[in-house]
């Protein structure tokens, strides 16, 4: 099966979801797109761009992602772009892939790049055009507009190992605890979440819309 997972930046696809694309990709095609280049609002080196591409890269080899796409729209600045044309970009990729599960950014924080993504998803994955099964948004740690809501969950008990690993491929993003994007406050999240569903570790995310065959 296709899988499309939606990414604002590079590093969000391992933070939300990085145990559990190590745990689907052994029997799925999984594509992963970025949508900007993750780094031209935090640094000043334009190298950082390359760099966290490259993370991304390395990353995603260890998760098993089958391919990656960079659209490259300017970090922190998707909400300056006209929606029309974000929609447009992310269609063009589920028309190529034909993905029957998209995943994608949450809407509840304060990232403004996570909503426009969340919202630019849910047009491009309309059931009437898309093809699109299912669409789920993911769990991302950081500072909330409102508590993340799921109504899913993954045990990613044995794939936590391979979570960690990926996201050490982002040497410049991890942080001191208590940081929320510090490796014992991803696990701290991954035990809660684990707790909520009777697993030693979890991955948390909201099911938007589902449609059965």
């Amino acid at each position: 099966m296709k899988i499309l997972v939606i990414a604002p930046h590079p590093d969000d696809e391992v933070l939300g979801m990085g145990g559990t694309i190590k745990k689907l990709s052994p029997k799925n095609n999984i594509t992963l797109l970025i949508m900007t280049d993750g780094a031209s609002a935090q640094y000043s080196d334009k190298k950082m761009i390359k760099v966290r591409k490259e993370s991304c890269k390395k990353s995603s080899k260890i998760l098993g992602i089958s391919e990656i796409k960079f659209l490259n729209f300017k970090d922190m600045k998707l909400d300056s772009v006209p929606q029309l044309e974000i929609n447009q970009e992310i269609e063009k990729i589920i028309k190529k892939i034909q993905p029957k599960i998209v995943f994608t950014s949450p809407k509840n924080d304060l990232n403004r790049d996570h909503g426009v993504t969340f919202n630019s998803t849910l047009v491009a994955t309309r059931p009437s055009s898309s093809g699109v099964k299912k669409v789920f948004s993911y769990e991302l740690p950081g500072y909330t507009k409102k508590p993340f809501s799921p109504n899913h969950y993954e045990d990613i008990t044995k794939q936590f190992v391979h979570k960690i690993k990926a996201f050490k491929m982002y040497k410049s993003e991890i942080m001191k605890f208590p940081h929320p994007r510090s490796l014992k406050a991803i696990e701290n999240l991954a035990i809660m979440r684990g707790i909520d569903c009777n697993s030693e570790k979890a991955e948390a995310f909201h099911l938007v819309h589902s449609i059965n065959e």
